[in-house]
């Protein structure tokens, strides 16, 4: 391994795409790892031809702490957080703060998240689109706005087109996102739960149309003391009408249950069965798009609107939008939390990371892997980060404004389309 590279582990479709824009940056070197052969072998095929990128099945944990520039698990917080406790205790006896990146979700008072040293090496308990992203946006909001009433925020990736029975494709990860648990939110100054499913909104969305949405997306760490000024703060998941009615179904029927059935010689619980039924591990040939949306009002109830449609301009190559809506913001927190300096465990709403919406955005505003279709209006028009002055074109056939691709190198034949969005559903 070349000294002091990136390693990402966990070669999938957002392990790919961290590679590809960690990259992208001078004087960078990747390892990517998994213990997955066929995993590995996509990700070759895809990244092969980059001399700054390396492939491994496997590194002992020695080499990965004392080499590392950054430890980036692009793999759920189910899977990495066993390794996080070690690489953690093995980087923190070495004297060493080598930061380390999660992608996933960490589990709500996850015995792994209390034992991270506050004087430790850095890590940021998620890092992505959402828990990362979407808590950075909200920081960098409520830093310009004062005296915000409610902050409501409603992200997702979903297929270009919706795909029957539950309007859903696995863009990337191992399971879909069904399982029944509580959902966090912020209402009038106080912390409430609710059933991920319970409460359904509609959304309408410009150039993609109408949505559902559903409190899931909140981190208990958001939920108990990010931005207390702020009396309602939620963060609903988006979908195609008929997702979460689908979901609910199938758990009054009881095929998510946990209970064991045999199948030949497999004993296998009856959620995994369905699970397996209705996953589809490549969105169709219409390809993926994430929906981000911000909404506020102030106390004197005067409103704001942000929202952003992502599109994969690497779709072909088997890099989906979510995979890169993912990518961006973790490579920009590496360089956000190592510029800082920062210590210890770092969630995703901590002040000091605001900097990673900023800088996620501009670099996506200016690649050629992605294009941006964006709207701003009232409060949030004037906004540094946000306004309308960031659209660099207007598609007046849509009316969306929409960034132009800058000059990014990317591998050979990644299949570069134009900056125009293709005709939504």
């Amino acid at each position: 391994m070349h000294e002091r590279s990136h390693v990402v582990i966990g070669a999938g479709p957002v392990g790919r795409a961290v590679a590809l824009q960690l990259a992208d940056q001078p004087d960078s070197f990747v390892v990517v790892i998994d213990r997955s052969h066929s995993a590995l072998a996509v990700a070759q095929r895809l990244l092969g031809n980059l001399a700054n990128v390396r492939f491994d099945v496997s590194l002992g944990p020695s080499a990965l702490s004392v080499q590392a520039r950054s430890l980036i698990m692009a793999t759920s917080w189910r899977d990495s957080r066993v390794l996080v406790g070690k690489l953690l205790h093995q980087t923190h006896e070495a004297g060493l703060h080598t930061p380390i990146i999660c992608v996933g979700r960490p589990s709500p008072g996850d015995l792994d998240i209390l034992r991270v040293p506050p004087n430790g090496p850095p890590v940021v308990l998620g890092a992505g689109l959402e828990p990362g992203l979407v808590e950075s946006l909200v920081s960098l909001v409520a830093a310009e706005i004062k005296d915000i009433e409610s902050i409501v925020t409603h992200c997702g990736g979903i297929p270009r087109i919706p795909e029957p029975p539950l309007n859903y494709a696995l863009a990337f990860g191992r399971r879909l996102p069904i399982e029944q648990r509580l959902a966090f939110a912020r209402i009038d100054g106080q912390a409430v739960t609710r059933n991920r499913f319970e409460s359904v909104s509609q959304l309408f969305v410009d150039g993609v149309g109408l949505l559902e949405a559903y409190d899931d997306a909140m981190v208990s760490s958001t939920a108990a003391g990010a931005h207390p000024s702020i009396p309602t703060l939620r963060q609903l998941t988006v979908r195609w009408p008929g997702f979460a009615d689908g979901v609910r179904m199938l758990h009054r029927l009881g095929l998510l249950s946990d209970e064991e059935i045999e199948i030949g010689s497999a004993r296998l619980q009856v959620k995994e069965v369905t699970e397996a039924l209705l996953s589809r591990r490549n969105p169709n040939d219409d390809g993926d798009q994430v929906v981000l949306d911000i909404a506020i009002e102030d106390r004197q109830g005067r409103v704001g609107r942000w929202t952003c449609i992502l599109r994969s301009e690497l779709q072909e190559r088997g890099i989906s939008s979510m995979a890169i809506a993912t990518a961006v913001p973790v490579a920009t927190a590496v360089e956000c939390v190592t510029r800082q300096q920062l210590r210890g465990p770092i969630h995703p709403s901590k002040a000091a990371l605001a900097d990673v919406a900023a800088m996620a955005l501009e670099q996506l505003r200016r690649s050629r892997i992605a294009v941006l279709a964006e709207r701003a209006t009232g409060l949030l028009e004037t906004s540094t980060i946000l306004g309308a002055g960031h659209a660099k074109t207007k598609d007046t056939t849509r009316g969306e404004r929409t960034s132009k691709p800058g000059t990014a190198d990317l591998p050979q034949g990644a299949g570069i389309l134009s900056s125009g969005f293709a005709g939504s559903p």
